[in-house]
């Protein structure tokens, strides 16, 4: 893969419980940056079905989540575009209980909250499920368990790293991916203005996009990686704040990316050699691989 590669952002306002519908206008969506010529292109979180707190509700499409996967990876090797499909809720089929009430398409089968890197040839490279659930995901899904380490998968863009919305919050979970060498770091979400509370808002209106703005480039230098942003898209007030964006080390929101939260596509330039410069400046990842490293860990360790 070339230093400079094309990452479609796909700002997508999902409608709630209608993942016909969204997986329609996803492809439209997908279609047309293979067609500008994008080399990955990333879907938000829970794009499609919305987010709904609703366990049942989220299970009836959960039960289906293999059929929308083989959709995609039909998509990949049809365009030759490596895809994220954001987050796609999934029943845990491998759930062991003594129990009628878990078994393979009961409504009580723990539900995980799953992304995947699908390559430009349609095979499943990876995938992550999300371990750091916001406040009120936490009555409805199972995080991965937390035995589970951060794993780097090996793709055509170079070494590349998945988190999921609020993981973004976690700078631990972006030195556990750094350590082994992850250059990329995707993060499929739905995050709202509505998330915050009361009082946060009458602080300052416009919090939620203050944190997402702030720890984005916070991100991107402190770990010298590129980080590749997607959020949900939409008109409600409450909503999804959108501010889909790359995030890299010297230039923070790369050129291209989102500034509001309106439904669309956007093709982002990505130079990869803005991370070299970055390490040999700053030398994150150097000082994090020396032995006597201070704080535990070191890059390329677990």
């Amino acid at each position: 893969m070339s230093p400079i590669f094309k990452a479609a952002l796909i700002q997508l306002a999902p409608e709630p419980l209608n993942p016909t519908s969204n997986f329609h206008r996803a492809s439209q969506f997908i279609r047309e940056a293979s067609a500008q010529g994008a080399h990955l292109a990333v879907l938000p979180e829970y794009h499609l079905t919305g987010w709904v707190a609703d366990s049942n509700a989220l299970t009836a499409h959960a039960l289906d989540w293999e059929t929308w996967i083989q959709k995609y990876q039909s998509l990949a090797r049809e365009l030759h575009i490596n895809i994220v499909p954001g987050t796609i809720v999934q029943a845990d089929s491998t759930f062991k209980s003594t129990s009628d009430s878990t078994k393979p398409g009961s409504l009580n089968q723990p539900l995980l909250n799953v992304s995947t890197f699908i390559s430009d040839q349609g095979e499943i490279l990876g995938t992550y499920t999300k371990i750091n659930l916001w406040h009120p995901e936490r009555p409805h899904l199972t995080p991965s368990s937390l035995s589970t380490p951060h794993t780097v998968l090996s793709t055509p863009l170079g070494p590349v790293g998945i988190l999921i919305c609020w993981d973004l919050a976690f700078p631990e979970a972006f030195r556990a991916l750094v350590r082994q060498g992850a250059k990329i770091i995707i993060i499929p979400t739905f995050w709202t203005a509505g998330d915050c509370t009361a009082e946060g808002l009458r602080l300052n209106p416009k919090a939620e996009a203050l944190f997402l703005e702030s720890a984005l480039t916070a991100r991107a230098f402190e770990n010298t990686c590129c980080v590749v942003f997607v959020n949900a898209g939409g008109d409600d007030d409450d909503g999804p704040v959108g501010l889909s964006q790359v995030a890299m080390p010297f230039v923070g929101k790369v050129k291209g990316s989102f500034e509001g939260n309106e439904e669309g596509l956007r093709l982002v330039e990505v130079d990869m050699e803005i991370l070299e410069e970055a390490e040999r400046h700053y030398k994150v990842r150097e000082d994090m691989g020396k032995e006597d490293w201070h704080y535990g860990y070191s890059h390329g360790g677990q």
